[in-house]
């Protein structure tokens, strides 16, 4: 793929969404995008391959819908060429890769001072989670995947706690 990613400014027709896209969001998820979109406007753009005439959503699917639905009449799209269909689902993936997540301390202490100004429900963020990786989704869920059993260690030490109560998980 080339480094370069010329980004620009197209009518809305000329983009399609893709149709192998793995990925869904639910009605209150989608409508909450839409109303981000016209809060914030767009600040991202789609990522996008071109093919058959016309650019590939393959980074922004749902915001290409959103857009839609909300009349808007172009899109800005960063242009990249994946040399091989693995490479376009690398770009897929990288565009919807979850690198970090938040420190609940941190972000309510961030968040605290204005949370009168913030409506919460508007947002969806990751908190620290145990990491889950691609090669164990595709060991449960892939066409190979044996269906097994939960193993509970009731000794396992773990990270969190809850400071009320003293329950861990």
């Amino acid at each position: 793929m080339s480094k370069e990613n010329p980004s620009t400014i197209v009518s809305i027709s000329q983009v399609k969404l893709w149709d192998k896209n793995p990925r869904s969001c639910t009605k209150d998820d989608f409508a909450r995008l839409k109303k981000q979109i016209q809060k914030f406007g767009v600040y991202k753009p789609l990522v996008v391959c071109k093919e058959n005439g016309y650019y590939t959503v393959i980074g922004g699917n749902m915001r290409l819908r959103a857009l839609q639905e909300l009349g808007h009449k172009e899109v800005w799209i960063s242009l990249v060429k994946p040399k091989s269909e693995a490479e376009k689902i690398e770009i897929s993936l990288s565009d919807n890769d979850r690198v970090g997540s938040y420190s609940d301390q941190a972000l309510a202490e961030l968040i605290y001072p204005l949370k009168d100004e913030i409506d919460l429900k508007d947002f969806k963020v990751d908190l620290r989670m145990p990491d889950i990786d691609l090669s164990d989704v595709l060991s449960r869920f892939g066409p190979d995947a044996v269906p097994k059993e939960k193993e509970v260690d009731e000794n396992l030490e773990t990270e969190h706690e809850c400071p009320k109560c003293g329950y861990k998980w």
